[in-house]
């Protein structure tokens, strides 16, 4: 794949649809993420582009994880686990697709994915879940990592520190003891 020039990166952080992923390539420039992790593909469209942009700003390869539910989506076009893997082939980057939902998923990756710069939890993750899978989050970062999560389709990304979500999990624990 062709790195990504300085003129799309412009036309990503000010023209690209939807308006709350412009933020994302700006700030993987600003950190210069190497590995990401992301939860809900959507179309897939949204991943090559955030590899192109880390690729250009880190100077190292990049790794990507993918955690969908491609073929068991409920939906009336469902993103095709293989077609991924084709995609994503010619990109020169350490990629992996991982089926399953937020719940089954990222407990089975936590371990292997220790020092993660940069995780996104799309829109449409099941609430529960999340509480669920929140205390596999801090071995998967460091002190610098971030973790985005959208509440609303196309809306804009939180901003989760790894000591945010130690304190949630803490707070949580104290919550569950005193019940």
């Amino acid at each position: 794949m062709k790195p990504i020039s300085s003129f799309r990166f412009l036309k990503l952080t000010w023209l690209d649809k939807p308006v709350a992923d412009r933020a994302i390539y700006k700030l993987i420039k600003q950190r210069q993420i190497r590995s990401i992790i992301e939860v809900g593909l959507g179309d897939g469209t949204r991943c090559e582009k955030l590899i192109a942009v880390a690729q250009k700003f880190s100077g190292e390869k990049v790794r990507y994880t993918g955690v969908d539910l491609f073929d068991a989506r409920e939906s009336a076009e469902p993103l095709k686990l293989i077609e991924m893997h084709r995609r994503l082939k010619p990109i020169d980057a350490k990629t992996q697709l991982v089926p399953g939902d937020m719940g089954s998923a990222l407990p089975r990756i936590a371990n292997s994915h220790l020092r993660t710069d940069l995780i996104l939890i799309s829109a449409g993750f099941d609430r529960e879940q999340f509480s669920d899978v929140k205390s596999f989050l801090p071995r998967m970062l460091h002190a610098s990592s971030l973790v985005l999560v959208q509440t609303k389709a196309d809306g804009a990304f939180k901003e989760l520190s790894r000591l945010k979500i130690e304190k949630a999990i803490q707070k949580s624990q104290v919550q569950s003891k005193a019940a």
